[in-house]
């Protein structure tokens, strides 16, 4: 199964690295605020979308997105760590996490993407600096592992995620 996480995931850089995602444009302009992502400045686009992660601000969130084909457990959770070290274990990045998010759509239908939301307010009180997000399969120290990580920058409300540097755990 870790392989399967793990291959899934390598998929998905690559479709980020070689551009081979696909945007849809009406999405990616109803609700929106300020970019928060690499490929909004690149574009003006507000949204990243590498086939199986996306993230985006719309209105007063920042919202993460996983496909479903992870298979994460019901108290899997997306969190920010201050500073740039990467973490595998989740009972490590439980430690240190400064605010997180347990899945939005717990109740999602089969085939769903995992949603993980943000407020614009919480990002807000976090002090500006150098961040790692890490997804976590669970919130269970004796299982949980962290899936990725992915550095980011924080400045104010706003989240320079940095997609090229993700790192997925094998």
């Amino acid at each position: 199964m870790k392989r399967v996480i793990a291959l899934v995931m390598v998929c998905a850089m690559s479709f980020a690295f070689f551009g081979c995602g696909k945007k849809d444009e009406s999405e990616s302009s109803s609700g929106s605020t300020e970019a928060t992502t690499k490929a909004a400045d690149q574009g003006g686009k507000d949204e990243t979308d590498l086939d199986n992660v996306t993230f985006a601000q719309k209105d007063n969130k920042l919202i993460f997105s996983v496909h479903s084909e992870l298979l994460l457990m019901q108290d899997a959770w997306l969190g920010f760590c201050p500073g740039t070290k990467g973490f595998v274990k989740e009972v490590d990045a439980d430690e240190v996490d400064v605010l997180y998010s347990y899945i939005a759509n717990e109740n999602k239908k089969e085939g769903e993407d995992y949603i993980f939301e943000f407020g614009v307010d919480s990002i807000g009180a976090l002090e500006d600096g150098d961040y790692v997000m890490v997804l976590c399969d669970s919130d269970d120290e004796t299982v949980g592992k962290v899936l990725l990580y992915i550095p980011c920058k924080i400045s104010g409300t706003k989240v320079d995620v940095d997609f090229d540097k993700i790192v997925v755990n094998k």
